[in-house]
């Protein structure tokens, strides 16, 4: 599926759990920026906030129990913040791996990390030990846009190529 949508998402977004959101975090009314394609077997789910642009639900591999999540956001910030915001929801954690690269003119990062994953988010939040976390930001004129995949880290180790291949598909939004 090709989404005209902008995208973004941070490790954690506030207003997500209730704190209130500042001024650099909240959604833009920019247009659309890039386009993506969503690979195929992932699903569209509803969005738990409305910082999300979109949220897919990333099919477990065997042996794992639960699905992946990603979710995609466009809100500001600066680069290095909100890595190391990703970084500070996962415990006990191997040390985070960046690798950069161009894709049509559009800088990007990824970051990719395992460990205690705590999503952060609410009083509820819970602690998943086992887990992984690939995320990306994609740089554009405007707002900078997050894709960040987390789950089980068998699963997200298998959905890697898949995801590498939707961010080497970022393309310019039409005027």
């Amino acid at each position: 599926t090709v989404s005209d949508e902008p995208v973004g998402d941070l490790p954690e977004i506030p207003g997500e759990d209730g704190e209130e959101p500042s001024d650099d975090l909240e959604p833009d009314d920019e247009p659309p920026a890039i386009r993506w394609s969503v690979p195929p077997g992932w699903s569209t789910t509803s969005s738990p906030s409305p910082l999300r642009l979109a949220t897919h639900r990333v099919p477990h591999v065997s042996g794992d129990s639960e699905d992946a999540e990603l979710s995609i956001a466009r809100a500001g910030g600066d680069t290095e913040a909100n890595i190391e915001r990703w970084v500070g929801q996962f415990t006990q954690s191997t040390a985070p791996r960046r690798t950069e690269k161009s894709v049509r003119g559009l800088p990007v990062t990824i970051v990719a990390i395992e460990g205690t994953y705590g999503s952060g988010m609410g009083t509820a939040s819970s602690q998943h030990a086992g887990w992984a976390m690939l995320g990306a930001i994609v740089r554009t004129p405007g707002l900078p846009y997050f894709f960040k995949l987390t789950g089980p880290a068998a699963t997200v180790h298998a959905a890697r190529s898949a995801f590498e291949a939707m961010l080497d598909g970022v393309q310019p939004a039409s005027p």
